[in-house]
């Protein structure tokens, strides 16, 4: 409920910002779509039996967003994503992550700097059964779970968006998640390219 509570406050702050300036909230600027790659939980994730950590993970997925004018260069640019299902590091769990970011850009020229919070979701399954772990000089069968649960996360998110040809953008975006707990706090960081279709005229 705190998570909702902080963007709607977001939101309505937004609104009243674009209708102070007498520009209608629904002049979009621009529509985009394209994909990247997600690297979660930066040196988080134990890789290998040495202790190694993670520092990039390929996770490809699609998105887009709509850019509603605000004020002058200023605009809020809402966004929504989905990343393809794959396994985790235990094959028998499938997982899939998806977000919504509902942030604020500042453009100047070719480059648009982006700022403002976000949901994370995780969502993972099992389909149950039973695995076999080796335990010394044997094995031993260890139940998995069956069903799913999904993990959210309140995001501060930071993206710098270049484009580099006609209706072309790549963006380098960086979310701090867990902003408010200094044990569970973690970064994340993603690389990914846009097509923009430009204004679109009610």
């Amino acid at each position: 409920m705190k998570k909702i509570s902080l963007l709607l406050f977001f939101a309505l702050s937004i609104k009243t910002m674009a209708q102070d300036t007498g520009k209608s909230i629904f002049s979009i600027n621009d529509v985009f779509l394209g994909g990247g790659s997600l690297t979660q939980f930066v040196g988080k994730v134990q890789t290998d039996e040495s202790g190694s950590k993670n520092s990039f993970d390929f996770l490809p997925y699609i998105g887009g967003g709509v850019e509603f004018h605000l004020h002058d260069s200023f605009s809020l640019i809402p966004q929504l994503a989905i990343s393809f299902p794959r396994s985790g590091r235990d094959e028998n769990i499938k997982k899939l992550t998806y977000w919504f970011q509902f942030p604020v850009a500042y453009r100047l020229e070719k480059f648009q700097l982006s700022f403002g919070p976000g949901l994370l979701y995780n969502r993972i399954s099992s389909s149950g059964g039973t695995q076999s772990i080796r335990n010394g000089t044997g094995t031993t069968e260890f139940p998995l779970p069956n069903g799913s649960s999904i993990s959210s996360n309140l995001t501060l998110n930071l993206g710098l968006d270049w484009t580099f040809y006609q209706d072309i953008s790549a963006k380098l975006e960086t979310w701090i998640v867990n902003l408010s707990d200094s044990e569970s706090r973690s970064y994340s960081y993603a690389i990914s390219a846009y097509y923009h279709f430009g204004e679109i005229k009610w």
